[in-house]
């Protein structure tokens, strides 16, 4: 069975829509943050890949625990042969894993734009325009 892709364009909007809620501030030291924005890019590369962290964990070779702790700040994937294989599996350059010291929203539209080979500039001038507030 083929799965379906949907369309760069709709893809796009609801990666703004995650980059708009993620939030990685507030940390203690810059371990922490860059945890934090590691677990943002990661974030952004299954979501523009359609992967979940079970097919992350299989394709790496690593425990779906150890997956997890890189989606959710408690851990990096470190090592240079992690890191070349989740490049190849996202089929992204390898600066799209590296921590770049933006804020982890700009990171995850960048990361996610590498993933699905869009030009980054337009979503994230997107992202810096203030959302109009709902009453």
């Amino acid at each position: 069975m083929v799965q379906h892709v949907p369309a760069p364009r709709l893809r796009a909007g609801a990666l703004l829509q995650r980059a708009r809620v993620v939030r990685c501030r507030g940390a203690v030291h810059d371990a922490v943050l860059h945890r934090r924005a590691t677990a943002c890019r990661v974030r952004a590369l299954l979501a523009a890949r359609g992967l979940t962290a079970g097919q992350l964990a299989v394709a790496t070779g690593r425990r779906e625990a150890t997956v997890q702790g890189w989606l959710h700040g408690r851990a990096v994937p470190g090592d240079e042969h992690t890191l070349l294989t989740l490049a190849r599996l996202f089929r992204v350059d390898l600066t799209a894993l590296l921590d770049s010291g933006e804020p982890c929203p700009v990171q995850y539209v960048r990361a996610a734009c590498a993933a699905l080979c869009l030009p980054p500039n337009p979503l994230l001038e997107q992202l810096r325009t203030p959302q109009p507030v709902r009453a």
